[in-house]
Parts: C-alpha cells; structure tokens; sequence
C-alpha cells in the first residue's frame, strides 16, 4: 500500500474535500429537520385533534390538550356541524383536569425548548459548531422526554365526564370508558404526530451529538491551512489518513562520522601539499 500510487497527497486532499461536503450537506439537513419539528411540535401543541368522535360514538366533539370543541346548535336541519372550542393553555382553570393540565404543561415546554433551539441555530455565527451542536442536543433530549411525558400523562384525563358522555358507544351502552380506556372514541392525527415527535427529537438529538463528535475530529485532520503534512502523506501511503492526526515535517541534521572528518582533513592536507608543490615549481 505504501507504493500505491493513487494514494498521493492531491487524492488525500480530495477525499478530504468531498468529507468536508458531505459533513456540511448532514448539518444543513439536521437544521432543516430541526425546523420542521419545532413547526409540527408546535401544531401538535395549538390542535385540538388529539382524540374525538367515531361513527359508533353517541356524540360528536374532539379533544386536544387544553382544548375541547363540541358541536353548535343549528337552525336549519340541513346545517352542517359548527364547532365551538374551549379552552386556553395561558388559563388552567379551563382545561378540564389535572391530567390534561400536565400534558398541556409538558407539550407545551417541548414546544418552547424546540423554539428555543431553532434559535440557537444562529449561535453558529458566534460559537464553535461542537459546543452549539452540544447545546441543541441537550435541548432535543430534553424535548423528546417532556414530549414522552405528555402523551403518556395525556391518557389518565379521559375519565373526565365530558370524555365519558362523548366516548360511550351507541350499541354497546356497557363499553367502559375511563382512564387509558377511550371506549368508541378514536385517536386523531394530533397525537399520532406527537408519538412520532418523539423518535424524531431522539433522533436529531443523536444526529447533533455525532455531527459534534465529527466537528472535533474534523478540526485534528484539517491541518493543510497550518502548513502541516500528514505522516501517511509524507511516506507516500493513505490507508488510514482521516484516522491518523497530521505531524509537521522536521528538518533533520545529521554529524560525519570521523572517517569522514579523517578523510576529509586527510584531503585537505593533501590539497595545502599540492598547492605547495605547484609553488615551488613556479618558483624554479
């Protein structure tokens, strides 16, 4: 491998290159994922579309964190529904229990750490990427447990009557609805995309703290704009270049032996005789 000849300094240079790409296409991607997050964080948050009414349930309405709607009454029959929504996450004494007020609670400060670390973003500006990267992984961490703490809590609310009187079954009066049982009620798409919220937190959490492993790692093989020159580069060979830091190339002095000092103050003797000699002959 050391002879090979396509592993020369320009080929190292442009697989570090193309390396270099590549690790700016995955952060701008994790940047871009992160946005789309923080947005359906902050849907799953404002939508009352968490649970609701089924084609086998005796009433019509839909629940959300700290919302619930249930139909108006109309005038005419022929009149669709019009649905009326309660509730507001800045009043607790409208949410409906305790268990929903702590899902409200929850979700909610997923949603504002999420904002938060889409802020952060901009801390790329100012900072090093590995400490920004460290930062925004700590928060996602940070937002995929509060978010798992919200839906898991969210379930221990549907024992409230309002829930009951919605969820019963119309053919089936002796279905039981109460806590973690939702009875004839289905689960709306609100809290599916919440479920899935947390992967997806979990994920750009894991994502961030291995971009900021690379940084770190990137910042040791970066070493051409130090005037540095990797030891494989220097003996002609790149098996394992991106794995070995760069050593700067040092001049090397080496001392003559006393042979070569005897010979060469030999020569010199010789030299000062002949110039001597030749002297002499001029002279005659």
């Amino acid at each position: 491998m050391m002879s090979d000849p396509k592993y020369t300094p320009a080929t190292l240079q442009y697989y570090r290159t193309r390396y270099i790409r590549e690790y700016r296409a995955i952060c701008v991607l994790w940047g871009v994922l992160t946005i789309i997050f923080c947005i359906l964080n902050v849907v799953c948050f404002v939508q009352p579309q968490w649970i609701g009414d089924t084609h086998t349930t005796v009433g019509y309405g839909h629940f959300g964190l700290y919302r619930h709607c249930e139909p108006s009454t109309y005038t005419f029959p022929n009149e669709e529904f019009r649905y009326i929504c309660k509730g507001n996450f800045a009043v607790f004494s409208e949410i409906l229990n305790g268990s929903f007020k702590a899902a409200t609670f929850f979700v909610g400060m997923s949603a504002l750490l999420m904002l938060l670390c889409v802020a952060g973003i901009m801390l790329f500006f100012c900072f090093k990427r590995r400490w920004v990267f460290i930062l925004c992984g700590i928060i996602q961490v940070v937002c995929a447990v509060f978010m798992f703490l919200g839906c898991v809590i969210y379930p221990s609310g549907w024992d409230h009557q309002r829930v009951v009187d919605l969820c019963r079954h119309s053919e089936d009066p002796d279905m039981e609805v109460g806590m973690y049982k939702l009875g004839a009620c289905g689960i709306r798409w609100a809290y599916i995309l919440a479920i899935l919220g947390i992967i997806d937190a979990a994920v750009l959490a894991a994502l961030a703290f291995v971009l900021a492993t690379k940084t770190a790692k990137l910042m040791d093989e970066y070493h051409l704009t130090n005037g540095m020159v990797s030891k494989s580069e220097f003996n002609g060979y790149a098996g394992d270049t991106m794995s070995r830091r760069s050593m700067p190339i040092q001049p090397m002095v080496t001392v003559p032996d006393n042979d070569q000092v005897d010979r060469y103050s030999e020569y010199s003797h010789r030299s000062e005789k002949s110039k001597r000699s030749a002297a002499n002959n001029f002279q005659l």
